[in-house]
């Protein structure tokens, strides 16, 4: 007894079968339509954080203006806005509202803000009328004691 296994067109019935199609475009369709969704409906931002009240309240003892300022607190700190002014030519630097006495002690403030947290976002905010050359210098100030993300703020 020899069994016929050969494939044959025709069904249990003994009718031809219709050959399957399977149509790709409309799934075609459907994924590029899922694909812009997620790309439309997806966000590409880093999230802004709000701006530390506890840092700005840290100034140097009177007479010790050549010590380093202390180290703030890591919960402290969220967001640093360096504001760069020009008094007379002289540049002077303030970090969140507490104006430093000369431009050269921004450093030390930058230097004991990466010691407690490298990651702070740190804005450079120049007015109109401080030349780019201490824009610059403030910026690699920041960027060589080793803070990760620093900014410049610009207007219209």
């Amino acid at each position: 007894m020899r069994r016929d296994f050969s494939l044959s067109p025709a069904g249990r019935s003994g009718r031809p079968r219709k050959p399957i199609e399977l149509m790709m475009t409309p799934m075609i369709d459907v994924i590029f339509l899922l694909l812009v969704f997620f790309l439309t409906t997806s966000s590409f931002q880093v999230l802004e954080q709000l701006m530390p009240s506890a840092i700005s309240d840290a100034s140097p003892a009177s007479g010790s203006s050549d010590q380093p300022p202390p180290v703030p607190t890591q919960d402290a700190i969220d967001q640093v806005i360096i504001q760069l002014k020009l008094v007379g030519v002289q540049p002077v630097a303030s970090v969140n509202g507490s104006d430093l006495p000369e431009f050269s002690q921004l450093k030390q403030r930058l230097r004991a803000l990466s010691v407690a947290r490298a990651d702070v976002p740190v804005i450079i905010d120049p007015t109109g009328e401080v030349p780019a050359k201490d824009v610059i210098v403030a910026y690699d100030w920041a960027r060589q004691v080793g803070l990760l993300r620093v900014y410049l703020a610009t207007r219209k």
